[in-house]
């Protein structure tokens, strides 16, 4: 059999982009796969991701109200159909922001989400090949655990490595192409789609349609509730827009902790800086009260996420 060529890809991208359905757009991408590894990885306890909702009347009092949408209120969205709610989060509080368009002096109420200790999740990771290539390191880990990008880049042929290289930006564009909503998010979801049939992940990593550099993560509902709990609550104002995609902010509330009915119980006054916690493990407690006026000790507790292949 003759070996795929990178402008064999480049027909199938294009074909495949011509498609006038989900099913021929799998279709036409099928052969793709057989030159591509699709990046699986287990997350555990780490870092906070971020969902955003502006504020339109009322602060929103209830963590439901910022949670995926019920099965009769699901629009069809990037990865998910009609009907079929799915948890969207992002990598840092500045993507989440940016995804919903926030606009100089408006509210916008965020709530962080961690994965709990006991429901490591398993995700795949697109669009990270051309960066582990460049850097060493993934964008939405920080890292490349196990050197495991590398060793598949360095482990063959530079020219199946770029291919390989050109296939993930090409699946990595459509995930994150700003203009899917055009034709109903139908390559997208025909992407996420062939990508679960192939591999065991709950959720799909993808590059942000709006914040370059950072990260957005489509979790399956169910799983999402299993594996995610929230910790953390804000509303800030938006600030003047500035140049280069910087998000300016300012926190005016933060919440303590939720009740017994899932309702934020907010912080009076106190630090505007000062993002509150709460549903941390006894470790991560302890932990973060070691020195209250360190910060530092909050970015470990943050940054102990467990990584496997």
């Amino acid at each position: 059999m003759t070996p795929m060529t990178l402008d064999d890809c480049e027909k199938i991208f294009d074909q495949a982009l011509l498609s006038e359905s989900e099913s021929a757009f799998c279709d036409a991408i099928e052969p793709l796969f057989g030159q591509y590894e699709i990046i699986s990885l287990e997350f555990g306890r780490g870092s906070i991701f971020w969902r955003a909702r502006t504020v339109e009347q009322e602060i929103y009092p209830n963590i439901s109200d910022l949670d995926y949408p019920p099965p009769e209120l699901a629009k069809q969205g990037r990865v998910n159909d009609r009907g079929i709610p799915c948890f969207y989060i992002a990598q840092g509080k500045e993507t989440a922001l940016a995804e919903v368009g926030a606009t100089e002096g408006q509210l916008v109420q965020l709530a962080g989400f961690r994965i709990k200790n006991e429901s490591p999740i398993r995700l795949a990771v697109i669009g990270e090949y051309a960066n582990v290539q460049k850097n060493g390191y993934m964008h939405f880990a920080g890292r490349d655990p196990d050197m495991t990008i590398a060793k598949i880049i360095n482990g063959m042929p530079r020219h199946d490595a770029v291919k390989k290289i050109y296939i993930d930006r090409f699946f990595a564009s459509v995930l994150a192409d700003p203009d899917a909503s055009n034709n109903g998010y139908m390559f997208s979801r025909a992407l996420a789609q062939s990508i679960y049939s192939r591999i065991g992940a709950k959720g799909i990593a993808f590059p942000s349609v709006k914040d370059r550099g950072g990260f957005n993560v489509a979790v399956q509902a169910e799983p999402s509730d299993q594996s995610f709990h929230n910790v953390s609550c804000i509303v800030v104002r938006i600030g003047k827009p500035r140049k280069f995609g910087l998000v300016e902010f300012t926190i005016i509330k933060s919440a303590e902790r939720l009740d017994d009915d899932w309702n934020f119980i907010w912080l009076d006054g106190g630090d505007p800086d000062v993002i509150g916690m709460y549903n941390m493990t006894k470790e991560e407690f302890e932990m973060a009260s070691r020195n209250p006026g360190d910060r530092n000790n909050l970015l470990r507790v943050l940054h102990s996420t467990a990584i496997r292949r």
